[in-house]
C-alpha cells in the first residue's frame, strides 16, 4: 500500500489547491474574537517552522503528509481576514452608521448601469461634509449609488462628483432562505449604498487628472461609449441583451427576458464566461496568426501557432476589462490564460492540475469568491465535463473509430448528440448547487442551449466583437456589425421563448439539506473513479443516485412524521407589509397574508416568501387567508399560488379596492383554489388544532377609512397557545370587538396595521392581554409603524414588543412545555456573516426566562430610534 506522501507528491498542486479550498470553506466558522486571531497566529507560525525543520532534516515524506494541514490552516486564516470589517476609521462603513444625508466628493469608478427606472454607479469615496460639519472628512472605500432616472451623460468614469446624497449601511430581509443583499455587496466590497434624489444634486469637479488616472479609468470610459452606441443601433429589449454579453452590463435586460433566459436553462449565457472568451481567445488567435503569417522570416524561424496564441493574452485581457473585469469576467480571464499558456507550454494534457492552479489563484486574490454561486456553477461545470463526460461516453459507446469516413448526416447527428451530452453532464454537476441557490432546475436547458448557445456565442458574440473597433473608428459600420449580430440575438431571443413556454420547462424544488448535496457529490465522485478503473460494479452506484435525485423531489423534512412536530409560527420579515406562516403539529400549513412593497422588480412572494418555505423544505401549504385586501397583505401572493398549490383561499370578499386583487382572485380560481369568504365563528381547522374567523368586519357603512382597512380577524390555537390575527382594523373596529365581547383573549397578537396610531388602542389591548405584541414593518417606517407611544403603552400593560424591522423574522415555537421567540442576528453586525436565530424570550409553564438583556437593549434602542442587530 502507498504511503499517503506518494499520493500528495503525485497530485501535489491539485491536493494543496483542495487544502485550501477546504480552509477557506470553514474560515466563517473560526469566528471574529481577537483571541481566536492570536491563536490561529500561532498555530500557523509554529506549523510553517516545523515544515522548514522537516526540510532541513529531509523528512520528505512527514512533509508532503504536513502540506496538507498547514495549507488548510493558510488557506483558512487567508479566508479570516478577508471575512472582518473594515478597520480603517476613515473608511466609509465606520463614518456611516444609520441613514444620513450629506455631501459626498469622490469618482466615478464604474460605468452607470440603468434597469428601465433607476441609474446605479459605483463612486469611490474621497471625503464627505455632515450637515452639521463645515469641514470635509477624509474617506475612503466604495459607495453603490442610484440615482431615481437616467445617468446624466456629461458623467463619466473618472470624473471627481460632488453629490448630495443619502448614505446607509445597505439592508437586507433577515429571514431565512432569502437572498442577502448586504452580503452580497459586502463580499464586493461595497458597504455603504445612497440614494440621490435628482440629477441636479450631482456636480462635475474640474481637477487635473493625472496619466495614470487617466489610464485606470480608460476602459470604463470606453465601455461606456460601446454601450451607447448598442443603446443607438438597436432596439431596446435586443440593446439589453447584447450589453449583456459584450460588455457585461446586465443592468439593462428587462426582467421578463431574464425570466425567458431562466426558464430555457440558458441563463448562464448572459454572464461573460469561459465560453465567451474561447470564442474571443478564438477570433484574436486567428486574428494574430494571420497577421504574422504574413511574414515569410516568422513562418520559417518560430512555431507561429503558440505565438498566436500566446499574443492574444494581452489583448484577451483589454477585453476583460472593457467587459468590466467583474467577478465573472475575471475568472473568465484568468482561466482562459493559463489554458492558453498550458498550450504554449504543451502541459494541455493534465486538465486537473490546471483547474485546481485556476481555482488557487483566482481565491488567493479573493478568497471569497468561493463563496458565490458562480464561482461554484462555473466550476462545478468543468469538472463535471473534464471527468464525468468521458465516463458517460464510455458507457454509452459513443466514440466511433475516427479513421472510419462518416457521411455528413451522421457526422452533424454525432455533433448534436455530443452537445446534448455536454450539457447533461454540466447539468447533472450543477444542479444541487442550482437547487440549493435559485431553488429551480430547467428541464429543457440542455435542448434550448443546443440552439441559443450558438446562435448567441458564435453569431451574436463575433459580430459584436467585430464592431468594437470600428465603433471608435467608422462607427456607421460598427451599428452594422451589430445590427448584422442583432438578428442572431432576436433568433435566440424567439428560441428561449419557445423552449420556456412549456409548462414543464421549469421545476421549482425545495431548498436541499447540505448532507444531502454531500451524499450527492460523493456517489458522483465513486462512480467516476471506479469507471476510471473500470470497476464492473461502478453502474451500482445508478441505485444511491437515483435515490438522491429522488430525495431532491421529496425532502426529508416532508417524510417526518405527523403529529411530532411543534405548532411553529414564523412571522417574515417583508419589509413594510405583512406575511405570516403557521405549522400545525399535524402536519397542517396555512399562510396568513403575503405581501410587502410594490415598487421591486419582483414580488415578495418570489424575493421572500417561497424561498423560505424552500428553505424549510415546503413544496405544498394547505390555505392562504387575506385578512384584507390591501396590496402589502396580498401582492406577493400570486407566485405562491402558482407554485405551492393551496387548496382554499380565504378573503374578506372577491372584489377588494383594486384590480389587482381581482386578478389575483382570478389566479386562484384558475388554479383550482377553493375561494371563500368566511363568516363568524367558521372554522377552516377545527379540533385540538385551530383556526376560526373571530369576526368578518367588512361593513360597507363605514367611514371610507374604515371600510378599507376592515376585514377578517382570525385566531389560531393549538398546543395551549393562542394566536390573533386582526389585519388593519381600526381604532373603531377594535372597540366594537371589546364591546360585543368576541374571545379576543391571546397569548400573542400581531399588532393591528403594522402597530400604526390608527390602531392598537389601550382597551383593545388590554382586551387580548397578549404576552407578546408583534409589529410586522419595515425598517424605514420607524416612528410610524409602529407608532411612537406604542412601547410605552405595552410598557405600562407588561407587554413584551417585538418588531420585524429589529429582530427579523420572528418565530415562535410552541411544544407541550411551553413556547421560545426568535429574531434573526448577524454576529458582530458583520455583513460577510450570515443571519442565526437568536433566543428573544421563553415561556415555561406561564414564567418567563428572558436572553440576557434582550427585551431591555430592545427598549433602550426603540427609545433612541435606533436598530437591533
Amino acid at each position: 500500500m502507498r504511503h499517503p506522501a506518494s499520493y500528495i507528491s503525485d497530485h501535489l498542486l491539485v491536493s494543496v489547491s483542495l487544502s485550501s479550498i477546504a480552509g477557506i470553506a470553514v474560515s466563517p466558522l473560526i469566528g471574529q474574537s481577537e483571541t481566536n486571531y492570536l491563536l490561529f497566529n500561532a498555530i500557523l507560525f509554529l506549523s510553517l517552522s516545523l515544515l522548514v525543520v522537516l526540510q532541513l532534516l529531509k523528512k520528505s515524506k512527514t512533509l508532503f503528509c504536513l502540506i496538507v494541514p498547514v495549507v488548510f490552516g493558510i488557506g483558512g486564516y487567508h479566508g479570516y481576514l478577508h471575512l472582518q470589517v473594515p478597520a480603517d476609521k476613515n473608511h466609509i462603513y465606520n463614518r456611516i452608521v444609520t441613514k444620513t444625508d450629506l455631501v459626498l466628493i469622490g469618482t466615478m469608478s464604474t460605468m452607470a448601469g440603468f434597469d428601465g427606472r433607476t441609474s446605479l454607479v459605483t463612486i469611490e469615496a474621497k471625503s464627505i461634509r455632515m450637515k452639521e460639519s463645515a469641514s470635509l472628512l477624509p474617506t475612503k472605500g466604495k459607495i453603490l449609488l442610484r440615482l431615481q432616472g437616467t445617468w446624466p451623460d456629461q458623467l463619466s468614469p473618472g470624473d471627481t462628483i460632488a453629490i448630495r446624497t443619502e448614505l446607509k449601511r445597505p439592508d437586507s430581509f433577515r429571514t431565512p432562505g432569502v437572498f442577502d443583499y448586504a452580503q452580497y455587496l459586502a463580499r464586493k466590497d461595497i458597504w455603504i449604498t445612497g440614494f440621490v434624489r435628482s440629477p441636479l444634486f450631482l456636480h462635475k469637479l474640474d481637477e487635473n487628472q493625472s496619466f495614470l488616472h487617466t489610464l485606470r479609468y480608460l476602459p470604463e470610459r470606453l465601455r461606456t461609449r460601446i454601450g451607447r452606441q448598442i443603446d443607438a443601433a438597436l432596439p431596446t429589449e435586443t440593446s439589453g441583451v447584447y450589453r449583456a454579453i459584450l460588455i457585461g452590463d446586465r443592468s439593462h435586460v428587462a426582467e421578463e427576458t431574464l425570466e425567458i433566459f431562466k426558464g430555457s436553462g440558458t441563463m448562464h449565457i448572459l454572464a461573460i464566461s469561459g465560453l465567451h472568451m474561447a470564442v474571443i481567445g478564438t477570433l484574436l488567435y486567428a486574428g494574430v496568426f494571420w497577421l504574422l503569417s504574413r511574414s515569410e522570416k516568422l513562418l520559417l524561424r518560430f512555431t507561429l501557432k503558440k505565438w498566436a496564441a500566446f499574443s492574444s493574452l494581452p489583448l484577451l485581457l483589454g477585453y476583460g476589462l472593457l467587459a468590466g473585469m467583474n467577478t465573472p469576467v475575471f475568472r473568465a480571464v484568468i482561466m482562459s490564460s493559463i489554458v492558453i499558456v498550458s498550450i504554449c507550454t504543451n502541459r494541455q494534457k493534465s486538465p486537473g492540475p490546471l483547474l485546481a492552479f485556476a481555482a488557487m489563484l483566482i481565491l488567493t486574490i479573493d478568497p471569497l469568491q468561493l463563496f458565490t454561486v458562480s464561482f461554484q456553477l462555473s466550476f462545478t461545470a468543468i469538472i463535471g465535463i473534464i471527468f464525468l463526460l468521458p465516463v458517460l461516453k464510455r458507457l454509452l459507446h459513443t466514440s466511433n473509430e475516427e479513421s472510419t469516413p462518416q457521411p455528413f448526416r451522421q457526422k452533424i447527428l454525432n455533433w448534436i448528440l455530443a452537445g446534448l451530452l455536454v450539457s447533461l453532464v454540466a447539468n447533472l454537476a450543477t444542479a444541487p448547487i442550482a437547487l440549493y441557490s435559485f431553488n429551480r432546475f430547467s428541464t429543457v436547458g440542455p435542448f434550448a442551449n443546443l440552439i441559443i448557445e450558438p446562435l448567441i456565442c458564435l453569431w451574436s458574440l463575433t459580430a459584436g466583437f467585430l464592431s468594437i473597433p470600428f465603433i471608435f473608428i467608422k462607427p456607421e459600420i460598427g451599428s452594422l456589425l451589430l445590427q448584422i449580430g442583432a438578428l442572431g440575438l432576436d433568433t435566440a431571443l424567439h428560441a428561449a421563448a419557445f423552449f420556456s413556454s412549456f409548462s414543464f420547462a421549469t421545476i421549482w424544488l425545495p431548498t436541499p439539506p447540505l448532507w444531502l448535496i454531500g451524499v450527492y457529490f460523493f456517489i458522483l465522485i465513486a462512480f467516476v473513479y471506479s469507471s476510471w478503473k473500470k470497476k464492473w460494479w461502478s453502474l451500482l452506484f445508478a441505485i444511491p443516485l437515483s435515490s438522491c435525485i429522488l430525495l431532491f423531489f421529496h425532502p426529508p423534512a416532508q417524510s417526518q412524521a405527523k403529529g411530532t412536530d411543534p405548532f411553529q409560527i414564523s412571522y417574515l420579515d417583508v419589509g413594510q407589509g405583512s406575511s405570516t406562516l403557521l405549522e400545525y403539529p399535524s402536519g397542517f400549513r396555512i399562510l396568513i397574508d403575503g405581501g410587502g412593497s410594490s415598487f421591486a422588480r419582483t414580488t415578495v412572494g418570489e424575493r421572500v416568501i417561497a424561498p423560505f418555505l424552500w428553505k424549510k423544505g415546503i413544496r405544498k401549504i394547505d390555505a392562504i387567508a387575506i385578512t384584507h385586501p390591501d396590496a402589502d397583505h396580498y401582492n406577493g401572493l400570486g407566485f405562491i399560488i402558482k407554485h405551492f398549490s393551496p387548496r382554499t383561499l380565504w378573503v374578506r370578499d372577491t372584489s377588494g379596492h383594486d384590480d389587482n386583487f381581482r386578478s389575483l382572485i382570478q389566479l386562484a380560481k384558475k388554479n383550482r383554489v377553493s375561494v371563500s369568504i368566511p363568516e363568524k365563528g367558521q372554522y377552516l381547522l377545527e379540533g385540538s388544532e385551530s383556526i376560526k374567523c373571530v369576526v368578518n368586519s367588512s361593513d360597507r357603512q363605514d367611514s371610507a377609512t374604515e371600510s378599507r382597512n376592515s376585514g377578517i380577524v382570525l385566531k389560531a390555537r393549538s398546543r395551549r397557545l393562542s394566536v390573533l390575527f386582526p389585519g388593519d382594523i381600526g381604532r373603531n373596529k377594535e372597540q366594537e370587538l371589546v364591546t360585543k365581547g368576541y374571545g379576543l383573549k391571546a397569548d400573542i397578537l400581531l399588532a393591528p396595521h403594522h402597530g400604526s396610531i390608527t390602531s392598537n388602542s389601550s382597551q383593545f389591548l388590554a382586551a387580548v392581554s397578549p404576552r407578546y405584541l408583534l409589529v410586522s414593518a419595515g425598517r424605514s417606517s420607524k416612528g410610524y409603524f409602529p407608532h411612537k407611544g406604542l412601547a410605552k403603552e405595552c410598557d405600562i400593560q407588561q407587554i413584551d414588543l417585538f418588531t420585524t424591522a429589529d429582530q427579523g423574522t420572528l418565530k415562535v415555537i410552541s411544544k407541550p412545555g411551553g413556547y421560545q421567540l426568535y429574531g434573526y442576528s448577524r454576529k458582530d453586525e458583520n455583513p460577510l456573516s450570515s443571519y442565526h436565530p437568536v433566543l428573544l424570550d421563553e415561556v415555561i409553564h406561564h414564567t418567563s426566562v428572558k436572553s440576557e438583556g434582550a427585551f431591555f437593549k430592545y427598549l433602550t434602542n426603540l427609545a433612541f430610534s435606533t436598530e437591533l442587530e
